[in-house]
């Protein structure tokens, strides 16, 4: 997996699919000159910058932050309003993971009432 962000994003903007493979390629081949880097079997780029509602968006711990504020948004509101998603997940941020697991977490809650 790779993620491309800041200005690269812009450099890639009006690439083709297979021609953002082939620069990622390029870019880890020369990262890891003494490695034989296969091509992947299959790959598929994702879009999000073209997203309405993303733009590429995901939570972040800043610098001298202490993740609290994962906890803090993982907060029902008086039992009727939950939130899920990848924001909400302390121990797997970032990741689709984090966003799966805090669903099933806020569904055993509403279960529960």
């Amino acid at each position: 997996m790779s993620v491309i962000t800041g200005e690269a994003v812009a450099s890639i903007k009006n690439l083709d699919d297979k021609q953002v493979l082939q620069q990622c390629m390029a870019t880890l081949r020369e990262l890891f000159k003494e490695q034989e880097i296969p091509d992947p079997v299959n790959f598929f780029v994702t879009r999000w910058n073209t997203e309405p509602w993303i733009q590429m968006a995901y939570s972040f711990v800043k610098t001298g932050g202490s993740g609290e504020a994962y906890d803090i948004l993982a907060e029902d509101i008086q039992g009727t309003i939950f939130f899920a998603g990848e924001a909400t997940n302390r121990h797997f941020p970032q990741t689709v993971t984090g966003a799966y697991l805090s669903g099933v977490r806020e569904a055993s809650k509403i279960a529960a009432f």
